[in-house]
Parts: C-alpha cells; structure tokens; sequence
C-alpha cells in the first residue's frame, strides 16, 4: 500500500476546510437576501394583514394605494404621524378634523374603487 504523505493530507485538508468555508459564505449570503425580501415593508404588510398576500380585494387595493401614495408623497405620512402622535401644541380640534379629513378622502377612494366600470352600449 501506497501511504500519503503528511504535506497532502494537510493541503487536502486545508481545500476542504476553504470549500466548506465557501458553502457556508454562500448560505449565509443567501439566508441574509432572503431575509432582506421578508422584512421589506411591502412583504411586512402582506403578513399582518390578512387578505393582502393573495386575492384582489378592494382592502388590498386601498392598502396598496395608501403605500404607494405614502412612498410618493413622503410629507403625507410625515403630517399623519406628527397630526396623529402630538407633534407640536395643536388644539385637540384640529386632530379630530384631520383626522376626519382623511378618514373621508379613505372613503371616497375606496367607495371609488368598488364600483364597477360601466361599460359602453
């Protein structure tokens, strides 16, 4: 029988050790991307709130314009928090009106979005 000799085992040894490192250096990339996509808040609001993960329902449509209009127009949701969670000395009127101001402009968009096309005779 035919021994190896101590200097290739220990550069086999040490190929093994660089490959097993390079499996795990790509896992790890690839466990970091995919929870990268899970915590984007797209994927966030799709598992809190129910109904928005699949279907087409008028909800997951508001839903889905308020975050596009929020991501557009960055001032909205920047008011909203500063209306909504004390930002500054405003009277409790002016809360309850902005907040009524926006519950209807909700309304009118998803009473908006529920009615169906008419179609042409």
């Amino acid at each position: 029988m035919n021994k190896r000799s101590p200097t290739v085992d220990r550069a086999v040894r040490i190929e093994l050790l660089r490959a097993r490192a390079a499996i795990e250096r790509e896992s790890l990339a690839q466990g970091l991307a995919a929870a990268g996509r899970r915590l984007e808040p797209a994927a966030l609001l799709k598992s809190f709130i129910p109904g928005l993960g699949g279907g087409g329902g008028a909800a997951s449509r508001l839903a889905l314009q308020a975050i596009s209009l929020a991501r557009r127009y960055p001032i909205i949701s920047s008011s909203l928090s500063a209306l909504f969670m004390g930002g500054g000395k405003r009277s409790k009127l002016l809360k309850v009106a902005g907040g009524l101001f926006v519950g209807w402009q909700l309304y009118r968009m998803w009473r908006g979005s529920d009615d169906p096309p008419s179609s042409a005779r």
